[in-house]
């Protein structure tokens, strides 16, 4: 009898649970539909006092609109490249630092491990006006370079605390092997530690690009020009910037920049989850 009240409430728990979770989700993915079908729109239907939620006829015409009549494709451009650097950055330096916290003993080990933490916990905007002045004393304001460092400085040391935690799950008698075998530590690193730490190195890459993607307020205070806008920044400038709101290309060229990393989501989506349990956790 008590076992059975205990199975009943574990099972009431339970639909409670995902009941909540249904709706939490139903409460993200509402806006994100009404944004694709609002992509597909007809101006006159965007504005109409009785919205629904399919267009009457499907047209592509915001999204010819948006990579013809304004300058998304240079934003689109400018995001890549930013977000590619910078993922390609906080990766190298994360898989040598972390590797270096994992497994060498030095001075100031601890205190180091430590900043990498506390470092997360302060907001990004505290570091708005010490970056700008740095960049406007090394004049690059409004160029790549100050983009890359100020996203790098966030994603780098999270990066390393990730893959600090996946380098510990690897057996230091693999590495002793190989050293015994006539392998140098470089050598160690890209043949076997990499190998094996992958999943962890796709997560932090994820997690430095999707940084990087969806970043606005550095891109907002170190660019000058609309030829150095990353998308983010230039789908938000797009409100009201020639006297009138087009909902419709802005739904499509917000369409268009969740597509980059849904599909890397996707495709690594195995890696991400093996890279995040495993990095969290020293067995």
């Amino acid at each position: 009898m008590r076992y059975a009240s205990i199975k009943r409430k574990k099972i009431i728990g339970n639909v409670i649970t995902y009941a909540l979770l249904i709706i939490i989700c139903i409460g993200f993915i509402i806006p994100f539909l009404w944004m694709i079908s609002t992509s597909f729109k007809q101006p006159d239907e965007v504005f109409s006092p009785t919205p629904k939620w399919l267009p009457r006829e499907f047209s592509f015409k915001n999204y010819v609109g948006i990579w013809k009549d304004t300058f998304f494709a240079v934003y689109f451009k400018n995001s890549i490249i930013v977000s590619i650097i910078t993922m390609i950055i906080a990766i190298i330096i994360a898989t040598l630092s972390g590797y270096g916290i994992s497994r060498f003993r030095f001075k100031g080990k601890l205190l180091f491990s430590i900043i990498l933490i506390v470092v997360q916990i302060f907001p990004g905007m505290l570091m708005i006006i010490p970056l700008f002045t740095i960049m406007n004393k090394l004049h690059l304001i409004n160029t790549y370079a100050a983009l890359v460092i100020a996203y790098a400085t966030f994603a780098v040391p999270f990066c390393t605390w990730m893959l600090k935690g996946y380098f510990d799950t690897i057996p230091v008698s693999m590495e002793e092997a190989a050293l015994i075998d006539g392998c140098n530590r470089l050598q160690v690193l890209y043949k076997i530690i990499i190998p094996l730490a992958l999943p962890g190195i796709v997560a932090v890459a994820m997690f430095a690009f999707v940084l990087s993607w969806q970043e606005y307020l550095f891109a907002l205070t170190l660019t000058r020009s609309e030829g150095m806008r990353t998308l983010t920044l230039g789908i938000a400038m797009m409100q009201g910037e020639h006297g009138r709101v087009n909902w419709g290309q802005i739904m499509a060229g917000s369409t268009i920049a969740c597509i980059p990393g849904m599909v890397i989501f996707l495709w690594l989506e195995k890696y991400l989850i093996q890279g995040f349990t495993m990095g969290g956790v020293k067995e």
